[in-house]
């Protein structure tokens, strides 16, 4: 706003062609020529000599004016107010109660600006500076006062963005309304929590270091206690940790941290919810947690076995306590899918060999199978035999031994495996130094189960070299029985066609083991280009067992293999299990989040595999996602390598959204359609953590050339700044330069012209 006085003041510059000594001297010789040149007195009058002078010395006038070359500089300052801007805090973390007699935050600053108002009146009235109010949450509101008050005092409101607090936004948006009038200082009234989701999440800091570079003052005054009798007892779900896929029967385990303030001991009810068929969640399991003064935070581990299939919802829930106000952080939720049948695998491995690393990251990457690994150290044979009697406790429907001796398990444990294969679950045997007959399996419980006869001279001692005639040496090819070449084990391709030439180019294995003599059962199903078996295949009972002799398939991946290398295993292991011919292809959605803030783009990947396992890459997909009111937005989805992916955006609402993808291929009139949820959560993020935060507020203060005051020294902060001097002025300067403009031309051009055509009209020319 622009004072009422203004100065102005008006000053005449100069710049001389040259320099003035040049001016100078062209000027005198000029004038010489003018005076000791003048009009023929003996033809004219007196008056026509006296009008032909004066022609003469006005354009003398003027080329000597061009020569000095001056400038006419007008100057106007102006008055201008100071604005002093006033940010008052009105967040839901405002009203929590711990004031003095228990007043609430809002009303103690209430309190201090109504102490404040004289001051802040007597500022306004000096007549130098003018006063805006700002009010903000979330959002940021313009509060007018009225009745000379500048400080219209009510009591706490709630606003619909009361829910959040954007200190750095609040200051960047009064200071952006404040355009074009002069700053005289900023004061922040606060509890110092800033609490705010994108976009209003600007930095406080940052946003007073810019009002810093600018030169103005920050004040901040900070209302509220770190630690506040409404957060004095607190229990949270600070984490949950669940994996993306369950299995029907099978344990989830369910992980979380909660913590617990004002609560050491006593008794913290920890409650795991589940989704159930209706929808409705279902309390499934229970635990208790004692914490004490020192451990706060605490780890939760909690089980679940699923009943249902399809994607279920789960709640790691702390029952809230006695004398807990804040119950809004108390819970967390994610959602897990639960499929019919899931396929475990147990692996026992006496040897950490390349190719187990390999063969467990390759199964691991098929989301339909579950691979639990035990490793039984050859070098501590001291603990032998072991007892995996709690593995087998498992629904395992397919058991793969590696490079183990039969020794390193009891007798019992075996027993129980060849029940369960009699039953209908698969054994794989895998190549190694005590493979096969080197570990003695032919003649141990297993034993009936084996493809291969029992050859008590076959057994490799422990600590000995390696028996001559165990071992096939050398660069071996793996080359399908013409008869059982179709199997599902050994199908590469499409056709049989693609499938040989895909074997042809497979690099070679590096040796193998002997599988010793074959039973009458046992087919050959592909063996080395000299005839030596390396797979070999049998059913018992309702099971089936495969003994494969190489330990060196991870030669195939690392030689540019890797698909075929994946693709083996899995129809080795879908083979055992009896699930080597899926009915249909698998249409997946793998979100990268279960559990989002409003607003955070959340990225998915999708694909379609066929029943061999290999993704089809000529599907074509379409997304849509599904808010927790049932609008439904289109999602955008593009090829990514063999899979596709897509982005989310935009999500704010709070609640439960579906993402559904349809994929169609060329011909196909009916779209396959897969649907998975994720939940948008918006914590109660001002009652969650209410706690007031003067180190921010004094961030705030100390990046400018502010200070942080106490609510008391509010009335000082208006008194320091009507203190300090009162006058902004804004200048403004104006110009003339008459020489090189055309009057001054019309000027010489004329006195010229006229004194000549007057001399030709009187006979002097």
């Amino acid at each position: 706003m622009t004072g009422a006085g203004t100065i102005e003041e008006i000053s005449l510059q100069w710049d001389p062609i040259w320099s003035w000594v040049f001016v100078a001297a062209a000027a005198a010789g000029l004038l010489a020529v003018i005076i000791l040149v003048p009009p023929d007195r003996s033809r004219l009058s007196r008056g026509g000599r006296l009008v032909l002078s004066a022609l003469r010395f006005s354009a003398f006038l003027a080329l000597v004016a061009c020569m000095l070359r001056p400038t006419m500089v007008a100057t106007s300052k102006a008055r201008q107010e100071g604005t002093v801007l006033v940010l008052a805090d009105a967040s839901r973390s405002m009203t929590v109660a711990d004031g003095a007699a228990g007043r609430t935050r809002w009303e103690e600053m209430v309190q201090a600006l109504d102490a404040a108002r004289p001051a802040a009146r007597r500022l306004v009235e000096s007549g130098g500076f003018d006063l805006a109010v700002w009010q903000f949450d979330r959002e940021a509101r313009s509060m007018a006062g009225g009745d000379g008050n500048p400080f219209p005092s009510a009591a706490w409101r709630p606003a619909e963005t009361a829910d959040e607090t954007a200190i750095g936004a609040a200051i960047e948006d009064a200071v952006r309304s404040a355009a074009g009038r002069t700053l005289a200082g900023v004061i922040v009234l606060s509890d110092g929590g800033q609490h705010a989701y994108a976009p209003r999440d600007a930095s406080p800091q940052s946003a007073a270091r810019r009002v810093a570079d600018a030169g103005v003052p920050v004040w901040s005054v900070t209302f509220g206690q770190q630690r506040g009798e409404g957060e004095g007892r607190d229990a949270a779900v600070t984490n949950l940790s669940v994996a993306e896929t369950g299995y029907l029967g099978n344990l989830l385990e369910v992980a979380g941290r909660v913590r617990m303030e004002g609560l050491a001991g006593r008794e913290v009810a920890v409650v795991l919810m589940a989704e159930g068929d209706s929808g409705a969640p279902a309390e499934v399991a229970r635990t208790v947690l004692r914490p004490d003064a020192e451990e706060v935070e605490q780890s939760v581990r909690l089980d679940w076995t699923p009943k249902a299939i399809g994607e279920r919802k789960v709640t790691l829930r702390v029952e809230p306590q006695d004398g807990e106000t804040v119950i809004a952080n108390n819970e967390l939720s994610s959602f897990v899918e639960i499929k019919d049948g899931g396929l475990k695998v147990l692996y026992l491995e006496g040897a950490l060999r390349v190719e187990q690393r390999f063969l467990r990251r390759v199964l691991a990457a098929s989301p339909d199978i579950q691979v639990e690994f035990e490793w039984i150290d050859s070098n501590r044979r001291d603990r032998w035999p072991v007892d995996i009697s709690r593995r087998l406790a498992g629904r395992h429907e397919v058991f793969l031994i590696g490079d183990l001796d039969c020794s390193a398990l009891r007798r019992e444990d075996l027993a129980a495996m060849l029940g369960r294969i009699e039953a209908g679950a698969g054994l794989g045997l895998l190549g190694g130094f005590h493979a096969f007959e080197a570990g003695g399996w032919a003649g141990s419980a297993l034993g009936p189960a084996m493809p291969f006869e029992e050859d008590r001279l076959a057994r490799q001692p422990f600590g000995e070299p390696v028996r001559p005639g165990l071992h096939v040496e050398g660069r071996l090819r793996l080359v399908p029985d013409q008869r059982f070449g179709g199997i599902s084990i050994l199908r590469l391709g499409d056709t049989d066609a693609d499938t040989r030439a895909a074997w042809e180019a497979m690099p070679p294995l590096e040796g193998g083991s002997r599988i010793g003599r074959l039973r009458s059962a046992t087919k050959t199903l592909a063996g080395a280009a000299n005839g030596v078996p390396l797979l070999v295949g049998r059913e018992y009972g309702e099971g089936r067992v495969l003994a494969f002799a190489a330990d060196s398939t991870w030669r195939w991946a690392m030689q540019g293999a890797v698909d075929q290398h994946r693709r083996f295993w899995r129809q080795f292991v879908l083979w055992l299990a009896r699930r080597e011919a899926p009915d249909a292809d698998t249409l997946w959605v793998r979100l990268a989040q279960r559990r989002i803030a409003p607003g955070t783009p959340l990225p998915f990947d999708t694909g379609l595999t066929r029943p061999d396992g290999d993704p089809d890459t000529g599907a074509v997909f379409e997304a849509v996602v599904v808010d927790p009111a049932g609008g439904r937005r289109p999602v955008r989805v593009g090829r990514q390598g063999e899979g596709f992916a897509g982005t989310i955006e935009a999500a704010v609402e709070p609640g439960d959204w579906t993402l559904v993808v349809r994929s169609t291929r060329p011909g196909e009139a009916q779209p396959r359609e897969r649907a998975t949820r994720f939940t948008v959560f918006r914590q109660d993020l001002e009652m969650a953590n209410p706690r007031a935060n003067p180190l921010l507020m004094r961030q705030i203060a100390e990046a400018t050339a502010g200070g942080v005051r106490l609510p008391e020294d509010l009335p000082a902060i208006f008194d320091e700044i009507a203190a300090r001097p009162a006058t902004f002025e804004s200048e403004e300067r104006w110009s003339l330069s008459p020489w090189d403009t055309w009057p001054m031309l019309l000027l010489m051009a004329g006195c010229l012209s006229v004194e000549w055509l007057l001399r030709k009209r009187w006979g002097l020319v």
